[in-house]
């Protein structure tokens, strides 16, 4: 339903607003019928889906997907806990500003266009009558929790996250102040800081602009402007200039902002950045979580397909309290073991077939293939629908990046909405792969690391006999060897004193002057719970563990030529690093920031150096930056 409020200045600066609402009604006959297909669930959800789900290779059937509406039925209805969860609308004003004007009701119309997109896109892949829920007054507009904060309009900007943790605060203490508590609601932050001149119609803004959450809750920081407004999703005029994106009508920047309002919250639901298939492309558009957040209502004015939910998105969506109404346990994280995975390069990308086992139910398993650089906008992304045994198959397509690392991460998503990863798909299981010069995928690091998970748990139970150990690939003997060693450097010569007979050194074979991390102690050839290091480009036979803030210093005494090896960030980390090599207290190499996933090698000249010093920091703290130097070798 299409809210209008009748005093909203917008429609008097543009008269043509008439138009476009006369085109949003066309929605309507959708409307009427949402309400027949919930009172008919199982006719609904039997019925074809909308989209035609064999897109490419691979994709779930519309049996598959049936299985998935029974895992989430079963869990919804037996034992059954229901509970509304609404969306918590949060408008926030700096010290020195009063609101937007009608920012009541441009936002109602914003967010119901938002919810109608959701319901939609869920509908198309089957699951009917699961969208995000809103909280409407008594005069059918938004219930918004207005904050007056502290900060002054110019002491904000979009680049510093501690505003936007400000702006939360102030945002949280208003909803306690209503008896919410917001740190387990998904909340959506409206900021009016937005700069707009009449005159010169230019528009800027200083806001936070992102979000993340899960099944349970979750945070979007948004940016309200006198022009946000779904109703003006089809006006091609009324041009303005933006300080971002120059030049463009009143209905792209509505594409670029509601669509950002509706990328931001699917953040804060939980769902990481994703692309859409080269068919997909064709025949919906683009994906919401990859640049949809652009091209949102693009169709209305006939400048594009617009945007859509992937079916790996509306799978992990599926059970999200918003969606599924239920809060069955709700506060149990999700915990998964992938077993017998077979990675099959094939002409159509990878297929990836194995086992997976859960601590809840789990309808779907999500695999994203990330190519290096890109963020993650550019990440391959498909589905599985496990069988009742737990087995599954899925095929992820064939990119258009070329001579590329690719990391694989593999989610579970159960049937309470949790997921073993959520905004960032990194922090799931993950291998490493290469994208070839033909596009297709190389997984012999993938291979590698397969085989050691096959066996690491024996090995450390000691149940790995020797002949069992002569069977395994010569690189894995060797790391187990090396993990069977002592973690210490105790008895370990420095490098200087190393015999000039040896040409070549792995610096986690010699002592050092001095080591210490910022979290877990300090480590040789593994991470501080034991297991190998493994990096962007695989397990690493030789390395030193370094969680910023870490140093490790090593006395050369002039003796070696070169140092090699690669900084990076370890599997599984959320936060960033830089890498720094010094010889003598004087820089010799700096990686610049390594983000998750991001390695970078190096090859430094330390002819006549004394002292070298490794030395790993937090970018931005040292939250999750499990930093590493990895294959450090000294030469002569």
């Amino acid at each position: 339903m299409i809210v209008c409020g009748t005093l909203n200045p917008i429609f008097y600066f543009y008269p043509n607003l008439n138009e476009s609402i006369l085109m949003r009604l066309l929605l309507l006959p959708i409307i009427l019928v949402a309400p027949w297909i919930v009172i008919n669930p199982v006719k609904g959800a039997e019925a074809e889906s909308i989209v035609k789900k064999t897109l490419r290779a691979g994709e779930p059937t519309e049996a598959d997907l049936q299985r998935a509406r029974t895992v989430l039925s079963a869990w919804e209805n037996e034992d059954s806990q229901k509970s509304p969860r609404v969306m918590r609308i949060v408008y926030w004003s700096p010290a020195d500003r009063e609101p937007q004007p009608e920012f009541r009701a441009r936002l109602t119309r914003v967010m119901q266009d938002i919810q109608e997109f959701y319901r939609r896109e869920m509908a198309s892949w089957g699951f009917i009558g699961r969208s995000i829920q809103l909280e409407l007054a008594e005069d059918g507009l938004l219930k918004i929790y207005e904050v007056q904060g502290k900060l002054k309009s110019e002491e904000c900007s979009e680049a510093d996250s501690k505003d936007g943790q400000e702006i939360r605060r102030d945002s949280l203490r208003a909803l306690r102040d209503a008896g919410v508590n917001g740190d387990k609601e998904t909340m959506v932050i409206f900021c009016n800081l937005a700069d707009w001149d009449p005159v010169k119609r230019t528009m800027s803004h200083h806001s936070p602009y992102y979000a993340s959450g899960d099944n349970r809750g979750g945070t979007a920081w948004q940016v309200d402007s006198p022009l946000l407004d779904s109703a003006s999703l089809s006006m091609e005029d009324q041009q303005l200039v933006d300080r971002q994106y120059g030049k463009i009508s009143l209905g792209k920047y509505n594409s670029i902002f509601v669509g950002g309002v509706c990328h931001e919250l699917g953040h804060a639901l939980g769902l990481p950045h994703c692309k859409e298939s080269g068919a997909e492309r064709t025949v919906r558009g683009t994906s919401l979580m990859g640049g949809g957040n652009r091209t949102y209502g693009d169709d209305l004015r006939g400048e594009g397909r617009g945007s859509f939910l992937t079916l790996p998105d509306a799978l992990k969506l599926a059970g999200h309290p918003q969606f599924s109404g239920s809060i069955k346990q709700i506060e149990t994280r999700a915990s998964a073991t992938f077993s017998e995975l077979k990675l099959s390069p094939n002409a159509e990308g990878l297929q990836v077939s194995g086992h997976v086992q859960a601590n809840l139910p789990v309808h779907a398993v999500l695999a994203y293939a990330d190519p290096e650089g890109g963020s993650d906008y550019d990440s391959e992304i498909a589905a599985a629908v496990p069988q009742e045994n737990g087995r599954f198959t899925l095929q992820l397509p064939r990119s258009p990046k070329k001579d590329i690392r690719a990391a694989l991460h593999f989610v579970a998503v159960c049937a309470n909405g949790a997921a073993t990863a959520s905004v960032w798909s990194a922090q799931s299981y993950t291998l490493q792969s290469r994208i070839k010069a033909d596009s297709s995928y190389d997984v012999s690091k993938a291979m590698e690391k397969l085989e050691l998970d096959q066996h690491l748990v024996a090995f450390r139970e000691g149940k790995l006999t020797p002949a069992a150990m002569t069977e395994l690939s010569s690189p894995l003997q060797a790391l187990l060897k090396r993990l069977s060693t002592p973690d210490n450097a105790t008895g370990k010569p420095t490098p200087s004193a190393v015999p000039e007979t040896i040409k070549m050194l792995p610096l986690s074979d010699v002592a050092p002057l001095t080591a210490k991390t910022g979290w877990g102690g300090v480590h040789y050839d593994r991470t501080n719970d034991g297991n190998p290091l493994i990096g962007p480009d695989g397990v690493l036979a030789h390395g030193l563990y370094a969680h910023a803030d870490s140093v490790y210093e090593y006395d050369l005494g002039g003796k070696w030529k070169t140092l090699t090896g690669v900084g990076c960030v370890l599997d599984g980390a959320h936060g960033s690093v830089e890498a720094t090599i010094l010889g003598d207290e004087k820089q010799l190499w700096k990686s610049g920031p390594l983000k998750p996933g991001d390695s970078k090698p190096f090859t430094v000249e330390v002819t006549g150096i004394k002292t070298l010093k490794l030395e790993i920091k937090g970018v931005k703290g040292n939250s999750g930056a499990w930093g590493a130097w990895g294959e450090p070798i000294l030469s002569r």
